[in-house]
């Protein structure tokens, strides 16, 4: 248990995907320190036991329900949180997605790429005026499986030779492109990527079973991948090293296109016309 602190005081957090795993960890570990949390799920039921959980712990925190797989439910509850908080402190998109067979969204699009991809840049681009008041920062959730990508710009939806597991290293890859982007972009905020390590979350469920059981018996618990994403949001320390891409706490460079500038504005364009910002 993270001793509680009152450092965050005053400051306000949004953690995606915070009903369970990691997400529910940095949600607690921020609540604890005295920020005040925006717990993040598909629907409010989904994030009640972190409530709970936040509310026991002395801390105070609220849900934030939409759907990552939904460009028009993103834009709904980025609305409710803009109406309700002028400033927000920091982002966290920790919520992603690993594939079994291919999956298509609503708005047509291969659902890996939509919730680790579409989703985040949705979400920070309609948070950027409270995410701007407060000078926040953006800590992106992606994965050493980025360092393997490859952005296939003729098809980037996978219609052709689907797999999951190059569709989710395409999916960090371009989150990292993202958010190096939005650095540049946008000198004011701080945007951060990280790796975790290897966690036992839901996030393999989708995997054969003996992965789920190997990673379960070896990998370590959410808690503690959870406490790199949250110092990043949180330390001092962090708070200028936008643009940055991290290997747990150590800075790393990360794919080779995440430092092409030319690449990065060419994602940020056709992400951008995606989802309709």
């Amino acid at each position: 248990m993270i001793p509680p602190m009152t450092d965050l005081a005053g400051k306000t957090m949004l953690v995606t995907g915070a009903g369970g795993g990691m997400g529910r960890e940095v949600a607690l570990a921020l609540a604890l320190r005295g920020a005040f949390v925006i717990a993040h799920g598909r629907s409010a039921q989904r994030v009640q036991a972190t409530l709970e959980a936040i509310a026991h712990a002395g801390g105070k925190a609220e849900a934030a329900a939409f759907d990552l797989a939904s460009l028009q439910s993103i834009r709904d509850g980025a609305a409710l949180v803009v109406s309700r908080h002028a400033r927000l402190d920091a982002l966290v998109n920790n919520a992603g997605f690993w594939s079994g067979p291919r999956e298509v969204t609503v708005d047509g699009f291969e659902k890996t790429w939509a919730v680790n991809t579409l989703a985040p840049f949705a979400l920070w681009q309609a948070l950027l005026k409270p995410l701007r008041a407060a000078k926040g920062r953006v800590v992106n959730v992606a994965s050493l499986e980025h360092k393997n990508g490859r952005i296939r710009w003729e098809d980037l939806q996978r219609e052709r030779g689907f797999g999951a597991r190059p569709a989710y290293q395409q999916s960090k890859l371009a989150l990292v492109m993202l958010t190096n982007e939005l650095a540049r972009r946008e000198p004011g905020l701080v945007a951060m990527s990280l790796h975790p390590g290897v966690i036992a979350t839901e996030l393999f469920r989708n995997m054969p079973w003996i992965v789920g059981l190997v990673i379960g018996a070896f990998c370590p618990s959410p808690q503690k991948g959870a406490r790199c994403i949250w110092r990043l949001a949180a330390e001092a320390e962090f708070a200028g090293t936008t643009g940055a891409y991290f290997h747990r706490f150590k800075k790393q460079l990360p794919h080779k296109d995440a430092r092409d500038p030319a690449s990065c504005a060419r994602l940020w364009a056709v992400v951008a016309k995606q989802a309709g910002t």
